[in-house]
């Protein structure tokens, strides 16, 4: 096969398989260029996990009519495909299938803001959109919404976040909740849309269940058909927002301040937004040093978000202050007003204080910015232990050489269970030589979500952070923590049970809509044992 990244022309093209006539018929069927193979493929099988698997080729469509044109000779030929949206689901497999044997179809080059509704604030967009590109036209065109940012950075695909699940600190922080619709291309060549979409009132998505029963989470962490375009709900930005921070000195102190969490959540429901709590070694790996004031003697540090109206927010301080009080040591809030202050302060002090002052601010800035909806490339720093950083505007940890697996348990807002998985957590990753960096973000007065990295030294520790990552999986599993969402590797372990019921409807509706099984095989659904 050629290594070029196009196709010998196809008077001299030699048929000889299956994938060399699917290859002619693509070369037909796209652009010149678009598709790839040979050297040009192989940036595709970089990411953060150790591993590589056997990729045919690599498909670039730019619009739905040439997806479909794909879609329709592979399942003709029966060559699997690997959707991705922009390949960067850092820690999870950035561009990897789970299976060998795939073309990679890059959906990056459909990168189109289709529509947005002002009035109501939905936006539909292709999954080539990235986190940077929708802010840009949010700012360009002074629409006042969030953008749902994530710590991923502003290269990755806003619609690939959300059908994986994920989550951010803005208004609106679930991702999918906040999908109104989806349109997606079948592994027969047929458009899905959404019930009332299809019925032609697209706008009628603001009830995101439609009518009948409800289809469009079949394709969130899924394989049953490729997205080409969601219409999601974005919140309007409130008129104040502001960050605080809190300490804990002491581990001990840590079921009074999730206690604290809880309360807080169940009183002030909508203007106060999720809570992150840090444990020492993941503040020093995310940020260093904190600063602002705060002595460097503390086990765990949450960071929370309040959006709500000007007149509210010294109301909104007193009680956040009298509900955290008693199980934290230091507390301090930051805004935008207060950073501009300091900026001023630190422009008539000199020397190294300056320094000092400036980066505190930078650091507050950082915080106000996530909190705001902007993208920073900078969100990616945690990542680069043991490999320089290029600017962060240019980071790849993929290509970089970075080592990052991502453990991310669900868990109940219990004391005992949060504390139980805490210690457990620290444990393993202390035994398998790993640092021991965790954040806990809260989302409701009933859920946590665990977002804790294995970073290691790639390549030599692969084999190592993959044991860890498994160890903490079984263990998180027995104290009631499954994951929500998991990387390429382990896909099989978690949908190849014998005997699961869930599993063996999801291969079911596999089989019924994609029969071929050419979409994205094993991703969170059984192989095909056909």
């Amino acid at each position: 096969m050629s290594t070029d990244t196009t196709l010998p022309s196809q008077e001299t093209w030699i048929a000889d398989s299956a994938i060399d006539v699917c290859l002619k018929e693509w070369q037909a069927a796209l652009p010149e260029g678009r598709v790839l193979v040979g050297n040009a493929i192989a940036h595709y099988n970089q990411s953060c996990l150790g591993i590589s698997k056997h990729i045919l080729a690599a498909l670039q469509p730019q619009n739905e009519t040439e997806v479909i044109a794909i879609v329709q000779i592979a399942n003709r030929h029966r060559i699997s495909l690997y959707t991705i949206s922009t390949g960067r689901n850092w820690g999870y497999g950035s561009s990897l299938p789970v299976a060998d044997d795939c073309a990679i179809l890059d959906l990056s080059r459909m990168n189109s803001i289709i529509d947005f509704d002002a009035e109501l604030g939905l936006v539909t967009l292709e999954p080539g959109v990235t986190q940077q590109q929708l802010f840009d036209y949010l700012t360009t065109h002074k629409l006042n919404f969030y953008m749902p940012a994530t710590g991923a950075g502003p290269t990755t695909s806003v619609v690939g976040n959300a059908l994986e699940h994920g989550f951010g600190v803005a208004p609106e922080e679930d991702h999918f909740r906040a999908v109104t619709s989806v349109r997606a291309v079948l592994a027969n060549g047929e458009i899905y849309q959404s019930c009332f979409t299809e019925m032609g009132a697209p706008q009628a998505g603001v009830w995101k269940w439609a009518i009948g029963p409800y289809l469009d989470g079949l394709f969130a962490q899924a394989n049953m058909g490729v997205v080409t375009s969601l219409q999601i709900a974005l919140a309007p930005r409130a008129e104040h927002t502001e960050v605080y921070l809190f300490t804990l000195k002491n581990k001990a102190g840590l079921e009074d301040m999730l206690a604290a969490c809880k309360t807080l959540f169940a009183d002030m429901r909508g203007p106060v937004g999720c809570i992150k709590l840090f444990n020492r070694a993941q503040v020093e790996s995310t940020f260093g040093r904190i600063g602002m004031g705060f002595i460097d003697d503390f086990d765990w540090i949450g960071i929370g978000v309040v959006h709500c109206r000007k007149s509210m927010i010294s109301t909104m301080r007193k009680e956040i202050r009298r509900t955290l009080s008693s199980s934290s040591s230091r507390m301090l809030f930051i805004n935008d007003r207060r950073n501009a202050l300091l900026r001023k302060l630190a422009a008539l002090i000199p020397g190294k204080k300056k320094e000092e002052l400036l980066r505190e601010v930078q650091r507050a800035e950082y915080m106000m910015d996530v909190t705001n909806g902007i993208p920073r490339p900078d969100a990616l720093r945690v990542a680069y232990k043991y490999v320089p950083m290029p600017k962060p505007s240019l980071a790849d940890p993929a290509r970089d050489g970075v080592g990052i697996l991502w453990y991310a348990p669900v868990m109940p807002m219990k004391s005992a269970t949060v504390l139980g998985m805490a210690a457990m957590m620290e444990s393993t990753l202390a035994e398998y030589g790993f640092p021991r960096g965790m954040t806990f973000t809260i989302t409701s007065e009933k859920c946590a979500i665990g977002v804790v990295p294995i970073i290691y030294k790639r390549p030599e520790e692969a084999e190592q952070a993959r044991r860890c990552y498994h160890a903490l999986w079984e263990r998180g599993n027995q104290l009631g923590c499954p994951l929500y969402r998991i990387n390429v590797e382990a896909m099989p372990k978690l949908t190849n049970r014998p005997g699961s019921v869930y599993w063996n409807t999801v291969a079911k509706i596999k089989s019924a809509l994609d029969p071929n099984h050419i979409l994205s095989p094993g991703r969170y659904a059984p192989a095909n044992k056909e």
